[in-house]
C-alpha cells in the first residue's frame, strides 16, 4: 500500500495478510455415539474445527459447542469440544441437537438419536408366598399351573420413558439337579427379532401333566437393550412330594 501527499511525498508499506472467515465450523465425532438400544448410558462426545473453506488455514476459531435435548434445554457446553453422558431421565428415544459456533458467529448444527432402556421387563402372575411346615416358599404355584404375563411396557419405569426396547426373548426352564432345561412350546417361549414397545407374552404351563418332577422352574425374560429379568417358581406337586419323602425317610430311620 502506497500513500502520497499533495507535495509528492509518499510512504509505502506492506500490510499483514487479512483472512475473511465465511466458513461454518465442522462437527466431528457423532459416529461414536451408540444409537442402538442399550442399557449403558450413551455418551455424546464431539469436537469442532473451523478451517477456512478449501484451505488448511484456521479461521476465527471455535467459540462454543453446545448440546441440547429434544425439549430445547442446554445440557452441556464446551469451546472446541463437548462431552455429555445421558442421565436416567433420558430413558427412551431422544434426539439431541449439537450447535458449533465460531468466533464470528457462523454456526453449524447436527443431530443424533439415542435409544436408552435401563428398566427390566416385568413378570406378573398368580403365584403366592406360603409357609409350609415352617418353611416360607416364594413363587408358590398352589394349583401346579404356571400362569404368568411378561412385557416391557414404559409404565414399569420410574423415568417415564416415551418408549422401551421391547421384549427380545422369553423362556421357561425346569431346573433338575441345579441344571436348567428349556421347555419349548407355544406357551412357554417366544422371541422378537425387532424392537416393539408393546410386545408381550403369556406363559402357561401345567405342571400336573409334566412327565418328570423338576425342583423348580425359572422364567427368564430379556429385552432389546440387554436387560434381563428372572423369576423362580415352585409347584405344589414338588413340595408335597419332597415333604412326603422326608416323612417316609424319617419313619424308616426310626
Amino acid at each position: 500500500m502506497t500513500v502520497t501527499d499533495k507535495k509528492g511525498n509518499s510512504w509505502a508499506a506492506t500490510s499483514a495478510y487479512i483472512y475473511l472467515d465465511h466458513s461454518n465450523p465442522v462437527i466431528h465425532g457423532l459416529e461414536t455415539t451408540d444409537t442402538d438400544w442399550t442399557n449403558r448410558a450413551p455418551v455424546i462426545s464431539v469436537n469442532g474445527t473451523d478451517y477456512l473453506s478449501g484451505t488448511s488455514y484456521t479461521g476465527s476459531g471455535m467459540a462454543s459447542m453446545v448440546v441440547y435435548d429434544d425439549a430445547g434445554r442446554e445440557v452441556a457446553r464446551g469451546s472446541g469440544s463437548v462431552v455429555y453422558t445421558l442421565t436416567d431421565k433420558y430413558e427412551g428415544i431422544h434426539t439431541w441437537k449439537i450447535v458449533a459456533t465460531d468466533n464470528v458467529d457462523h454456526a453449524s448444527t447436527a443431530y443424533v438419536t439415542t435409544k436408552y432402556d435401563i428398566t427390566k421387563p416385568g413378570i406378573d402372575g398368580t403365584e403366592i408366598t406360603k409357609v409350609i411346615q415352617g418353611m416360607t416358599v416364594s413363587g408358590y404355584c398352589q394349583d401346579n399351573v404356571i400362569n404368568q404375563h411378561t412385557d416391557d411396557e414404559a409404565r414399569r419405569s420410574v423415568n417415564n420413558p416415551n418408549v422401551t426396547s421391547g421384549l427380545r426373548s422369553v423362556m421357561l426352564y425346569k431346573v433338575v439337579d441345579g441344571h436348567r432345561y428349556p421347555i419349548y412350546s407355544s406357551t412357554t417361549n417366544g422371541s422378537w427379532a425387532s424392537s416393539d414397545t408393546h410386545s408381550y407374552f403369556n406363559i402357561y404351563y401345567d405342571d400336573n401333566v409334566a412327565s418328570d418332577l423338576p425342583e423348580y422352574y425359572v422364567i427368564a425374560v430379556s429385552d432389546h437393550a440387554g436387560n434381563i429379568t428372572e423369576k423362580k417358581l415352585t409347584t405344589q406337586r414338588y413340595l408335597l412330594t419332597t415333604f412326603h419323602t422326608s416323612i417316609d425317610r424319617s419313619t424308616y430311620n426310626k
